[in-house]
């Protein structure tokens, strides 16, 4: 059997108050599942409903109700009813198409921590790019007119840009559809599943560019090792070019302590912070935040292959101006959903491949630096 490509339904106006606000419940209802389940990240914004399962039945009444008055169709109160519903096209495509929409919802509405610290986030229409306009942050040379013949001038306004084309990604989700109406049927956390990992897909967009050697090796903002004069210097000239503003570093838990254990020597007071702390909240003047280590599953986490898992680098930390954010990361504001025929073994379920379009990049005039772990 071919698969089947899900259309989004669309709605009459007179439904959108109806649409809409099921959608926004359910957006709601599935953060409060994310954060439920995932949020031991801080990739996850906090959302939390006291009475989950209340609301979890309520919008998941609400939306096959509102499907089943569309199709023409009873309420279905059976699983063999679910089973006769879902064969109904405007049924199940009322469905997917809510489904979507509040995935799509809760990416505009819930700014995820980390990625907010150090991403840009532009959304763009299906199909479209965006271009980061980059100002320079150099400043015109000030100079007396009778030396302008013999001094090289700087040009007083200079303007680069970056194109980013949001380029498709994917996840699968298994339904159990004869099960949705049950009690025991959470379809929030079937939501959450999709929307945490295109959330994780994104940041390791981000990470893998922005934790990378090659793109400063070569450059005073890249120290191969760690000291205290090179740590500070760094820090200090990012400050300098990036018109004053205070820096902050970031890592891993695992990175700040190989850090913190070679700045220890600052007198009984340091060693008593770093003993309580594991890690210090400032080394030599740079705030520390710590980035909430995270992996993609792509293959079981083993001894052999968990460096490889691990998505930010252990023995890297990156520097940052505070208000910067020399990482951009462009993504559609539309999510598409494509339903294939389940496998034998899995008749009463619906398999769904989700897509959303989305790519991420160094776009900027700030300046950055990366400092390594590795004694000095």
């Amino acid at each position: 059997m071919a698969e089947n490509i899900m259309r989004e339904f669309l709605f009459a106006q007179d439904d959108m108050n109806d649409v809409n606000s099921i959608v926004e419940k359910f957006a709601e209802v599935g953060a409060a599942a994310t954060y439920a389940q995932f949020g031991g990240h801080g990739i996850i914004e906090k959302v939390e409903l006291d009475n989950y399962k209340e609301e979890e039945k309520r919008i998941k009444d609400a939306c096959v109700s509102f499907a089943a008055s569309k199709a023409g169709i009873d309420y279905p109160k059976t699983p063999t009813e679910v089973a006769y519903a879902l064969d109904n096209t405007v049924f199940r495509d009322i469905l997917n198409t809510i489904m979507v929409r509040t995935i799509g919802t809760m990416m505009v509405r819930y700014n995820s921590p980390q990625l907010d610290a150090l991403v840009e986030v532009q959304p763009v229409e299906v199909g479209a790019s965006f271009t980061y306009e980059i100002d320079t942050k150099a400043l015109p040379v000030a100079q007396r007119a009778t030396y302008g013949s013999n001094v090289t001038m700087v040009p007083s306004y200079a303007m680069g840009a970056k194109t980013l084309k949001p380029i498709p990604y994917s996840i699968g989700l298994s339904l159990d559809y004869i099960r949705i109406i049950a009690n025991g049927y959470d379809w929030g956390r079937a939501i959450a599943r999709v929307y945490a990992g295109m959330l994780f897909a994104q940041y390791n967009i981000v990470v893998s560019k922005l934790f990378n050697t090659n793109a400063l090796n070569g450059t005073p903002f890249y120290n191969a090792t760690f000291s205290a004069t090179a740590y500070t210097q760094l820090a200090d000239d990012i400050k300098m070019l990036n018109g004053g503003a205070a820096v902050t570093a970031y890592g891993t838990i695992t990175a700040w302590q190989t850090i913190s254990a070679l700045a220890t020597q600052g007198g009984f007071t340091t060693k008593d912070e770093y003993i309580r702390n594991a890690y210090l909240q400032k080394i030599y003047g740079v705030d520390s935040m710590v980035l909430d280590q995270f992996t993609n599953y792509a293959a079981p986490f083993t001894t052999a292959n968990a460096a490889s898992l691990r998505a930010i680098p252990n023995n890297l930390i990156v520097l940052l101006s505070s208000g910067d954010k020399v990482m951009k990361l462009a993504r559609e504001n539309y999510i598409r959903v494509i339903e294939t025929p389940a496998n034998n073994n899995t008749l009463n379920r619906n398999e769904y491949s989700f897509f959303q379009s989305f790519d991420a990049d160094i776009a900027t005039a700030s300046q950055y630096g990366l400092q390594s772990t590795q004694a000095g």
